[in-house]
């Protein structure tokens, strides 16, 4: 008999009750990818620093009835979601903040978007005894996280969601510095 196994993110500290150790959640990655074509601009690249920060924040604002949690392994930043999710409405809700930067910058941008099933577990803890079997490889360590992706790209309409910071504001900001 073949056990399926969850690739696993690791925490110190799980530090809500609404998740468990050894519990299994809907996992979402999503990175958006800096456009060659700006990489010579202006503040283009401090821009998507910021931006890179802003984008799990915004998810998890959006789906706050899902309550999401942030979990960074091996400096990737993951959202883990309780399982009453809608995944198409995560799917489009990130292809929107991708139109919005095509809308701040007039180029387009795309993204590695990939969700998943993973197991939650707490570092130097032991697996339960009934998810002991489904314990599989951190998932940072793994090739799956590279096959599940898919890229997304938001060039259909873009328009201006209010979701990230502007390109212009955050050249004014820098600039009055």
């Amino acid at each position: 008999m073949n056990q399926k196994t969850y690739p696993v993110l690791y925490v110190q500290k799980i530090a809500t009750r609404l998740y468990k150790h050894c519990g299994i959640y809907p996992t979402l990655y999503f990175k958006i990818e800096e456009n060659e074509k700006l990489k010579d601009t202006p503040y283009y690249a401090q821009y998507m620093k910021k931006i890179e920060s802003e984008v799990p924040k915004a998810i998890i604002h959006q789906f706050t009835m899902s309550q999401p949690v942030s979990v960074t392994n091996d400096h990737i930043v993951f959202i883990l979601f309780k399982d009453n999710i809608d995944l198409n409405q995560v799917k489009n809700f990130c292809m929107g903040m991708l139109e919005e930067l095509e809308f701040y910058t007039k180029e387009i941008h795309t993204g590695q978007y990939a969700c998943l099933d993973t197991m939650l577990m707490e570092m130097d803890r032991p697996a339960s005894p009934f998810k002991f079997n489904k314990v599989g490889e951190k998932l940072t360590q793994t090739n799956l996280l590279d096959s599940c992706i898919e890229i997304l790209n938001g060039h259909e309409n873009p328009q201006d969601n209010g979701i990230l910071t502007t390109f212009e504001d955050f050249i004014q900001e820098n600039e009055e510095d």
